[in-house]
């Protein structure tokens, strides 16, 4: 008679063992002895059969499915090595189940105690036997469970009263835990590649640029992939672990994780400092404003910005580069044009703005006003400060949410003890905001303020490097104007008749700059006016 082994085990720690050698062994032995032939084996690995999860997903599943189907018209033998790698769920469902599947054809075999169970021997003793073996395989998964529920919830209390301790051996890539008792110790080689990645997407790169220039570069990945993702790129930029965040939750057998309780503050160590962060969360949340060019040049300062004036389209970038003239000069043929109009979907204005020398006249216009004081401050006083400023404002936010969550829950139940931790809580938020005014005065106060003139030659010989040879000065200068231009501006519009661009400013003013022509002179005007005053 043919016989299909199944072979299960709850979790991958088991599978690295001897689990599933001995369970094939012993079921190749069982079904020798009564000269079955092995037709195929099943494995469900790292797979809980307390919520029955397995019989409906897992391979076990899938064997039923082919049953039902009228895959072996003339029966099957299940061999398992006991009753309970089929299921831990509660009797009753276990003898149903049972009770289905042999009415099929199926012949329930189990290697412990020789067992065999079809639809013509389940008898009363039989089914006396399923259901006790059922229940007590149920109830020691039961008492399991409340155990490790129990045993989490005591950790998890002692991290939320300050103790230093580790949950689990399992750690973020860029961490190892070493020691007795047990420490996170930073990998500084990993460490280093994420704050890479931090800076970089600061900078302006998105996750896919940022994955190809890792693994050209040869950047080992974290795990076994055989290259960097940008998906992972982007679970890294969105982990709090990176901030010694930690989120504690719960995983019943079966279910899916959730949270539980607030997070965790520097339970793993920091390995990016908050302004970092910070910048870098603002960068991704605006990155559907950055686009990158060829090289690191971002040669399109105002994407995400520029629109279509006749149909409100954004303005695409095509970059031709240098091309030579007859006479032997240069031209740059990089354009502006509208994306709609580009890709047939309606609009009827193809007019092509010269980029280069629309970008000369739009910074002409407006890089007074978009590179203030703390564009040029010393890196050195005011990063700490920064720094600072970001931390204070994360912890006001972890404390007013868990404020928030006090209050809610004082207002349903009225006990003395949630609203002391309310107003504990509302008290530190208090201290937040006040330290966070502070930071922001002290700031002000470091960035530094110089005279117009002084302003103005600063800003000049900025201005002179966007162009650089060397392409991280170029880099680096088109990265702070681009930063600036897109703090000062909610929005451009190119409009083709006249040719201009029309700029709105969030601090209130309206900005337009202006193709002219006087007969034979020509060239770019612009005028600015308070826009409660147009």
């Amino acid at each position: 008679m043919d016989a299909v082994i199944y072979i299960r085990w709850s979790s991958s720690e088991q599978g690295k063992g001897s689990s599933l050698e001995r369970q094939r062994e012993d079921c190749r032995e069982h079904a020798a002895r009564h000269g079955w032939n092995v037709v195929e084996e099943l494995i469900d690995e790292g797979v809980s059969a307390f919520k029955g999860r397995h019989a409906d997903v897992g391979a076990l599943g899938r064997f039923v499915a082919s049953v039902e189907g009228g895959r072996y018209p003339d029966g099957v033998v299940l061999l398992t090595e006991k009753l309970d790698r089929l299921s831990r769920e509660q009797a009753k469902k276990v003898f149903a189940w049972m009770l289905d599947l042999t009415e099929l054809g199926v012949t329930i075999a189990t290697v412990e105690g020789d067992r065999r169970y079809d639809r013509n021997n389940l008898d009363m003793p039989a089914i006396i036997e399923v259901v006790v073996k059922a229940q007590l395989a149920n109830e020691e998964s039961e008492k399991k469970a409340s155990r490790l529920s129990a045993a989490w919830a005591v950790k998890r209390s002692r991290l939320a009263r300050g103790e230093a301790i580790v949950l689990t051996r399992r750690a973020p890539a860029w961490l190892a835990v070493e020691g007795t008792p047990s420490a996170f110790v930073v990998r500084e080689d990993r460490a280093a590649v994420v704050r890479r990645i931090f800076e970089e997407t600061v900078a302006g790169l998105g996750k896919h640029h940022i994955a190809r220039r890792l693994n050209l570069d040869g950047i080992d990945t974290f795990g076994r992939a055989s290259g960097w993702h940008a998906s992972y790129i982007q679970k890294i930029l969105t982990s709090p672990a990176v901030l010694g965040e930690f989120q504690p939750g719960s995983k019943p057998r079966g279910e899916r994780r959730r949270r539980v309780g607030d997070p965790i503050v520097d339970y793993y160590p920091r390995i990016v400092d908050p302004d970092l962060h910070a910048n870098a969360q603002r960068a991704m949340a605006g990155r559907h404003r950055r686009v990158i060019g060829r090289g690191r040049s971002l040669v399109n300062l105002f994407a995400g910005l520029a629109k279509c004036a006749s149909c409100g389209s954004g303005m695409t970038f095509r970059g031709k580069g240098l091309k030579k003239r007859a006479d032997g000069s240069f031209v740059n043929e990089d354009y502006l044009i509208c994306d709609s109009y580009q890709r047939g979907r309606g609009c009827g204005v193809g007019h092509h703005f010269n980029y280069a020398v629309w970008e000369s006249a739009v910074l002409d216009a407006i890089l007074l006003d978009a590179l203030g004081d703390r564009h040029f401050a010393s890196p050195e006083v005011l990063r700490p400060l920064e720094i600072e400023l970001a931390e204070r404002e994360r912890r006001r936010e972890v404390d007013r949410l868990k404020a928030e969550t006090a209050l809610t829950l004082y207002l349903e139940t009225d006990r003395a003890e949630v609203k002391a931790r309310w107003l504990e809580l509302a008290s530190a938020v208090d201290a937040h905001v006040a330290a966070v005014d502070d930071l922001r005065d002290r700031i002000v106060r470091a960035r530094g303020a110089v005279s117009p003139e002084e302003h103005r030659r600063r800003i000049f010989a900025l201005r002179d490097t966007l162009r650089d040879e060397d392409e991280q000065v170029r880099f680096k200068t088109r990265s702070r104007v681009m930063e600036a231009i897109h703090e000062l501006l909610e929005n451009m519009t190119f409009c083709v008749s006249p040719p201009a661009v029309e700029m709105v400013q969030r601090d209130g003013w309206d900005v337009r700059v202006r193709w002219e022509e006087w007969g034979a002179e020509k060239g770019f005007t612009w005028e600015k006016w308070a826009r409660d005053e147009a």
